[in-house]
């Protein structure tokens, strides 16, 4: 019996053995992999030669908004060539033609400082297992600039599957010919610095793996534009260098999460830095083959099998535990060297095989049971994921044509408030922001879609039938908007912070569903109907309301809301136009004056539409009267005062068109 079991013990050492190497050699959990690999990563000296030159928010506000006039960037080149800089790498593409002027001070100064390097944005494509790029496609300066430049290179920073930065091709090869290298490479070859291709270690498609040299912000010492351009900056610092100019910013987006992001996303300009970094000081980092670490997987589970069965539970969880931590500290001192070896599936080898030799495999099948049954409790109420449980079918990828009611919300102001506040305190402020407004959802009998941020999205009439769905999604806005002055009433955030939430709600059809891959997907909505949905929030700050729902909601509700059409837009995206309307209240809860209000408004608008803008003017200087700070009224006022100096054409329909989101 006990040679049976020792057998038994081997086998399932061996299979567990072989799902493990199989799933390493074919690459299943690889984003887990990736992402647990980026915790080795620790910040390392930089190449002494290399200084960002930021396009920061203190330069926005000192030289002005972006895009800054040719002539000042062209100033900006040539005060770095005065000051030494060996090579400039300009992170800005010019692809548009601007005044012939401007055009002509940029091209001049790139020309006159003989060493710039300018970047193409490429439309990248996997083709025969290679990346490639469609020429026509490319987004690149114009020609007067770019040919002045002595290097161009793809700016490009493709994502892994996780919407995380770790690889960059070194080259990319056209469809009709032609090879365009990486914008860091040809900063590399034009100092003079660059190694040999063949030396290089690239993956099968032909990426190498950033060695990023810190965390965002923190590892390239950092100028500001606009120091620079007024003259405060010790040039000095610029003497022989290699100067990657680029936007930092907040407000121009130009920022991916990386390996060592840690939740703060890296400028574009420093990641292309972290790649010169990498290439000029040979600081590679390569994976360990996978075939070795197979082989390693296999022993490990034959090991595991053997010496678990004769020890204690005591002992074979000691031992369990050793051979993981082993696995650990060798890959973090492998990862020091330049070599990356795997440690998610090692653990998942531990941990399975010590599981299945102690609990027997049943235990498997419900910690399967009990991962699904997670997932989906964070996003649907109990009676959902028990009617999901029920019918494990509902996970299968695919979706349904439903009219479905959805809602955005996001709090006004958060990323100044993100500013000033410490991480923990910014988490401690969300988790409890979050769970009271998640709350209110799941009551109503809605789904939570996800969290994007300090936003919530959710919907209803999905995965059953809700008939009332709109009236649902229009309570819980009202709800939300309550619970959130009851907070702030309370003093529920730290230093007495007081929130303030834009709620956008559209109704119409749209696709729901598990939309995503086989190994990850998302119980989720998609279509036109969403994205009208998200604009509508967005409208929220332009009207100065709390809550604004489109038309096809309003048609849905009873008499027992209460609501004030603010306008009829076009929003960013969309050419037919849609009435917006604030929702105001329950009949029950808002007292005759707020009646009155809508009432009063409604007839403005009304006044409006008829094209009396003078009348409809008068109407909202009465409604001021009485509610001096109500921002619809003073919005439709301006207009209608600017519409009786310049009035709409003829064919005026009444709608607005919204030129941002």
């Amino acid at each position: 019996m006990k040679k049976r079991y020792t057998l038994d013990a081997l086998f399932i050492g061996l299979a567990v053995g072989i799902l493990a190497a199989f799933g390493l050699l074919f690459g299943v959990f690889d984003t887990w992999s990736h992402s647990t690999t980026d915790r080795f990563f620790l910040p390392h000296a930089t190449d002494p030669k290399t200084v960002i030159v930021a396009i920061d928010d203190a330069s926005l506000a000192r030289i002005g908004r972006w895009p800054w006039d040719r002539s000042v960037q062209g100033d900006l080149v040539q005060r770095l060539t005065e000051g030494g800089a060996k090579v400039i790498a300009l992170d800005v593409n010019f692809p548009e033609v601007s005044t012939a002027r401007e055009d002509a001070a940029l091209a001049q100064a790139i020309k006159d400082s003989g060493h710039v390097v300018l970047p193409l944005e490429l439309s990248l494509e996997l083709h025969n297992q290679k990346l490639t790029f469609d020429a026509s496609k490319s987004v690149q300066p114009i020609a007067e600039i770019q040919r002045m430049a002595k290097r161009v290179g793809f700016s490009n920073t493709p994502l892994d599957a996780d919407g995380v930065v770790r690889r960059i091709p070194l080259t990319v090869s056209g469809k009709s010919g032609g090879t365009v290298e990486s914008f860091a490479y040809a900063a590399a070859e034009l100092a003079g610095r660059a190694p040999d291709r063949n030396e290089i270690p690239t993956d099968a498609f032909g990426r190498v793996i950033v060695n990023f040299p810190g965390s965002s912000g923190k590892a390239f010492p950092f100028v500001s534009a606009a120091d620079v351009l007024e003259g405060k900056a010790d040039m000095s610092q610029f003497v022989g260098t290699t100067v990657f100019i680029g936007a930092t910013a907040a407000d121009l987006h130009d920022a991916q999460n990386t390996a060592t992001s840690r939740n703060q996303p890296m400028s574009g300009i420093e990641i292309h830095a972290s790649l010169y970094d990498t290439l000029v000081n040979h600081r590679w980092l390569v994976e360990v083959s996978k075939l070795w670490q197979a082989l390693a997987l296999l022993l490990a589970g034959l090991l595991l099998g053997l010496v678990i069965p004769r020890s204690r539970a005591r002992s074979g969880a000691l031992l369990a535990f050793s051979l993981w931590f082993g696995w650990v500290l060798a890959a973090f001192l492998a990862f020091d060297r330049g070599w990356i070896l795997d440690i998610v599936w090692p653990t998942l080898l531990i941990i399975f095989t010590y599981a299945a030799l102690l609990l027997e495999r049943w235990i498997s099948t419900e910690r399967e049971r009990r991962k699904i049954r997670s997932a989906f409790s964070q996003y649907v109420s109990v009676s959902v994921v028990e009617a999901i449980m029920k019918n494990i079918d509902r996970l299968k990828l695919g979706g349904d044509r439903r009219n479905m009611s959805v809602l955005f919300s996001d709090i006004r102001g958060f990323t100044s408030l993100s500013e000033g506040m410490a991480p923990e305190a910014l988490v401690e402020l969300l988790n409890k922001y979050l769970d009271k407004m998640t709350d209110i959802v799941f009551e109503e009998g809605g789904v939570l879609d996800k969290y994007i941020g300090d936003a919530i999205m959710a919907f209803w009439n999905a995965p059953f039938d809700q008939s009332d769905h709109a009236m649902r999604s229009v309570r819980a806005a009202i709800r939300m908007q309550d619970r959130l002055e009851e907070m702030n009433r309370e003093g529920s955030f730290a230093k007495g912070l007081q929130l303030k939430i834009g709620i956008g709600i559209n109704t119409g059809e749209m696709i729901v569903g598990n939309i995503g891959g086989e190994r990850r997907y998302d119980y989720t909505v998609i279509g036109d109907s969403v994205n009208l949905a998200s604009r509508t929030e967005g409208l929220c700050k332009e009207y100065g309301v709390e809550i604004i729902i489109t038309k096809h909601t309003r048609d849905e509700l009873d008499e027992t809301i209460v609501t004030r059409q603010l306008d009829t837009v076009a929003v960013k995206g969309k050419k037919e136009p849609v009435a917006i309307y604030e929702v105001m209240g329950l009949v029950s809860n808002i007292d005759d004056a707020r009646q009155k209000l809508a009432t009063e408004f409604d007839k403005a608008m009304e006044q409006y539409f008829e094209r009396n803008f003078e009348e409809a003017a008068r109407l909202c200087e009465q409604i001021l009267l009485v509610w001096p700070e109500d921002m619809p009224a003073k919005h439709l006022k301006n207009r209608c005062e600017i519409y009786q100096t310049t009035p709409p054409p003829v064919d005026w329909n009444g709608a607005w068109v919204m030129t941002k989101k």
